[in-house]
């Protein structure tokens, strides 16, 4: 039966919806992009609005650049108020464990006490 690996494969593409933006405080902009090379980081602007730029770099030593949607863009380092850089959160994969588990028990009980399944697995025959 192929169902449980693909149910395999399916929860580990979920498992990168498990990170969340954390906010990188006391390093600039040039700091973190030279230090850390991250492959994507969120620019909060000094308007507010918000950018996503995928494998940032430094150009002209005044600038960020980078693809926004496979587009290429670029970002004044001088408007650049807040950067933020994506983190695994493992609250959030337990979550999604706990509640995909709980979801596949309760569809169980709900089969057995229908006595739906046809196999005989719920009566222990």
């Amino acid at each position: 039966m192929l169902r449980r690996p693909i149910a395999y494969v399916l929860l580990l593409c979920y498992l990168a919806a498990c990170t969340s933006w954390h906010v990188e405080e006391g390093v600039s902009p040039l700091q973190l992009i030279s230090n850390q090379h991250p492959h994507v980081v969120r620019l909060t602007r000094a308007d507010g609005s918000r950018t996503v730029l995928d494998q940032p770099r430094i150009v002209a030593g005044d600038s960020l650049a980078g693809t926004h949607y496979k587009v290429a863009s670029s970002v004044a380092l001088s408007d650049v108020t807040q950067v933020a850089t994506p983190k695994f959160g493992a609250g959030k994969t337990i979550g999604l464990f706990l509640g995909l588990s709980a979801v596949a028990v309760g569809i169980a009980v709900i089969v057995c006490l229908n006595g739906n399944s046809g196999t005989g697995a719920c009566s222990g025959n």
